[in-house]
C-alpha cells in the first residue's frame, strides 16, 4: 500500500510539474510569446557555438582600428564566422520564421542575425563588419 501511495504521489509530483511548465509559456502571438520563442530559438543555437560567439565578442572594440594581430584574428575567424552565418540561416531563420508566421511575417537573415550577435555581447563594431559581409554574402547567393 505504501509504495502504491508513494507511486500515486511521484505521479502527482510530475503531473503538477509538467502542468507548472506549460503555464509559463505566454500565449501565442503576444509580443510576449515572440520574445519567449525567439529567446528559446536563439539560446540553443548561442549554446552550440558558444566558441565562435566568444571569439567575436573577444574581438569587439578593435575591428575599427585593428592592429596586426586583430587583422590576423579576424583572418584566421572569416572561416568560423561563415559556417556560424549559414548554420544561423539553415537553422535559426526556418525556427524563427515558422514561429513568426503564425503570428505575422517573417524576419530576414542579415537583421535577425545582427540581433542574435547583439544579445550575445558582440559589439558593435564587429556587427557592422559582419553586415557588411553579410549583405554582400546574400546579394552574391541571390544572383
Amino acid at each position: 500500500m505504501t509504495r502504491r501511495l508513494a507511486g500515486l504521489a511521484g505521479a502527482l509530483a510530475i503531473s503538477l510539474a509538467t502542468a507548472t511548465g506549460c503555464a509559463t509559456q505566454p500565449d501565442p502571438c503576444t509580443p510576449e510569446w515572440i520574445e519567449w520563442k525567439t529567446d528559446q530559438i536563439l539560446t540553443r543555437f548561442a549554446r552550440s557555438h558558444s566558441g565562435t560567439v566568444q571569439a567575436l565578442r573577444d574581438i569587439s572594440g578593435q575591428v575599427e582600428s585593428p592592429n596586426a594581430l586583430t587583422a590576423i584574428r579576424v583572418a584566421t575567424m572569416i572561416d568560423d564566422f561563415e559556417a556560424l552565418a549559414q548554420d544561423f540561416d539553415r537553422i535559426v531563420m526556418p525556427e524563427l520564421n515558422d514561429a513568426i508566421r503564425l503570428c505575422g511575417e517573417p524576419r530576414n537573415f542579415v537583421p535577425a542575425f545582427s540581433e542574435f550577435l547583439r544579445r550575445e555581447g558582440v559589439g558593435e563594431d564587429v556587427i557592422g563588419w559582419i553586415e557588411a559581409i553579410g549583405y554582400v554574402a546574400m546579394e552574391q547567393r541571390n544572383r
